[in-house]
C-alpha cells in the first residue's frame, strides 16, 4: 500500500477544512435570510396596519368635517368647493 506525502496529506486537509469552513458560513448565511425575511414580512404587515389605521382616521375626519383637504403639517382644513 502507498502513502502519500505528509506535505499532501496536510494539503488535502486544509482544502477539507476550508471547505468545511465555507459549507458551514453558507448554512449561516441562509439562517440570516431566513431570520430577516421573517423581520421583513412583519415589518410589512405592521406597515400595511398601520396604513389601515391612517385610513380609518381620515375616514373618522371627513366624517366629522366633511370632504376637504388636511394640511397636516399645520393642522388647517379648507372644505371642498362644491
Amino acid at each position: 500500500m502507498a502513502k502519500i506525502k505528509d506535505e499532501q496529506l496536510q494539503q488535502l486537509n486544509e482544502l477539507k477544512g476550508r471547505y468545511n469552513e465555507l459549507a458551514f458560513l453558507i448554512g449561516q448565511n441562509q439562517i440570516q435570510q431566513r431570520e430577516l425575511k421573517g423581520t421583513e414580512e412583519a415589518m410589512f404587515e405592521e406597515l400595511d396596519n398601520l396604513a389601515k389605521q391612517e385610513q380609518n382616521f381620515f375616514t373618522e375626519l371627513q366624517k366629522e368635517y366633511g370632504d376637504g383637504n388636511l394640511d397636516t403639517t399645520s393642522g388647517e382644513f379648507t372644505p371642498k368647493q362644491q
